[in-house]
């Protein structure tokens, strides 16, 4: 599966319908937030504003962004007393002593994270902290192992992701993993609900390969109770030094 701009902005009117895990992941996420937030923050790919709602009571002044207009027009509907900007989360607006960066169920989308966690570093004023949440290797791996020309990326660890964090020059200073677990009847209907929020299976692969792979998948994993399917969440607060 594949995201693109206009795969998100098609759906931003039924996002929030079918993004369960990642309202999950939001509240786990928000665990860690703080009574205040004092300063200004930046939210990254905030979308419909699934995580920012736990921020907007929080935060003195928080920017929420996102790269789709139509999940930010959402967004500005929801939460009004938000202030909601348009943008690009691997460059992101530049705001005088920045000291907070969130996002939730973003990163695992970067096309260069190495280079994006950097400028989120540089972006912050010293002593400024990141929380953010994101999925990592595990999410859907039954169905992956049978059709790994879904993939939407190469997927990694949460090893390899705290080792991204630190060459982006960030301080971790807790992290942490939890495998939140969805049913479906069956795997074409986890894959319509995971379509429905803008994820997509690639043109590379043909709809008669997607068949047979569903066959094969229902086969190995769903029973008379349906499907279950795995999504890992790390969650982590880091700071910069």
């Amino acid at each position: 599966m594949t995201s693109t701009l206009p795969d998100f902005d098609r759906r931003a009117g039924i996002y929030n319908a079918h993004a369960r895990v990642q309202a999950e992941a939001a509240a786990w996420l928000a665990d860690w937030l703080p009574e205040r937030i004092e300063g200004p923050a930046l939210e990254l790919g905030a979308g419909t504003g699934l995580f920012t709602r736990y921020l907007a009571n929080r935060a003195d002044r928080l920017l929420a962004t996102d790269r789709s207009p139509r999940m930010v027009a959402w967004g500005t509907r929801a939460l009004p007393e938000v202030r909601w900007e348009v943008a690009e989360a691997d460059t992101p607006p530049t705001r005088e002593d920045l000291r907070w960066i969130f996002s939730s169920s973003l990163a695992q989308w970067l096309p260069d994270p190495a280079a994006t966690l950097t400028r989120w570093r540089t972006a912050c004023t010293p002593g400024g902290r990141m929380i953010a949440g994101w999925f990592v290797r595990g999410t859907m791996g039954e169905f992956f192992e049978v059709c790994p020309a879904a993939a939407p990326f190469a997927w990694r660890s949460g090893r390899e992701w705290l080792d991204l964090v630190a060459a982006g020059g960030w301080q971790v200073e807790r992290h942490e993993t939890i495998t939140f677990r969805l049913h479906h009847a069956d795997t074409a209907s986890m894959l319509r609900e995971v379509h429905n929020i803008g994820a997509i299976v690639p043109r590379r692969f043909g709809p008669g390969d997607l068949r047979r792979a569903l066959r094969a998948h229902d086969k190995l994993h769903a029973g008379p109770a349906g499907l279950e399917t795995p999504f890992v969440f790390l969650r982590l607060e880091a700071v910069r030094p």
